[in-house]
């Protein structure tokens, strides 16, 4: 009887210390997964924020990125400006950036987040970033900037 007894506590014992092992793997297992996936940025390779905001209204616009200016940063909003060549217009715009999107608004217009808006994509390939612009009806654009193109 005093064995059995015995016997139960110790089962009983090594069942809590198992469920206490399952939750501590369990508890480790999720920190690790929110630890990776706060690493796992987007490659921007020696580019920086500002710098590819520039890309993107440079091609979204048409552009030449070396007119674009960098006005102010506020949070992770990023103000532009350039005067258009032909008859000195200013314009300005905001990016920001969402992994390995752009996306810009007119100085005091709207995200252009809509459904029927071009998506704006990025991606680094050596020394060179590559803004790809897809529209709504499926064509899109691709152009590619140097370090030296972007004031770097």
């Amino acid at each position: 009887m005093f064995i059995g007894i015995h016997a139960n506590k110790l089962l009983a014992l090594m069942e809590d210390k198992m469920y206490l092992l399952k939750n501590i793997k369990l508890g480790l297992f999720v920190s690790v997964l929110i630890t990776l996936s706060g690493c796992g940025g987007v490659d921007k390779g020696s580019f920086t924020d500002q710098q590819i905001c520039i890309a993107t209204v440079a091609t979204t616009m048409g552009r030449n990125a070396s007119i674009i200016k960098i006005d102010s940063i506020k949070s992770n909003v990023i103000y532009l400006s350039y005067n258009r060549q032909d008859d000195g217009k200013h314009w300005a715009y905001r990016c920001k950036l969402d992994g390995n999107k752009a996306i810009w608004a007119s100085d005091t217009g709207r995200w252009r987040t809509g459904e029927y808006d071009s998506r704006i994509t990025f991606s680094v390939s050596g020394n060179k970033i590559n803004i790809s612009e897809k529209y709504s009806d499926g064509s899109g654009d691709v152009k590619s900037y140097s370090l030296s193109q972007l004031g770097g």
